[in-house]
């Protein structure tokens, strides 16, 4: 029973930070979502987004090697 409820929490954070890691993917994959504000800042935001996608990319590798 309780293998089966950590399974389950397992599947639940892999589901939820693989939606973290697509939306963070999908903004880091924009051409221009900073459009509205200076380069600088617009270059930092850029910056911030593809860490957020490394970071949820080495999650998403943690839970599938403890999920095997």
């Amino acid at each position: 029973m309780e293998q089966t409820s950590l399974n389950n929490i397992k599947q639940r954070a892999f589901d939820k930070i693989g939606s973290m890691y697509l939306a963070a993917a999908t903004n880091a994959g924009e051409i221009a979502p900073y459009w509205s504000i200076d380069e600088e800042r617009a270059e930092a935001f850029k910056k911030r987004d593809l860490i957020d996608v490394d970071v949820y990319n080495y999650i998403l590798t943690l839970i599938e090697k403890d999920r095997t």
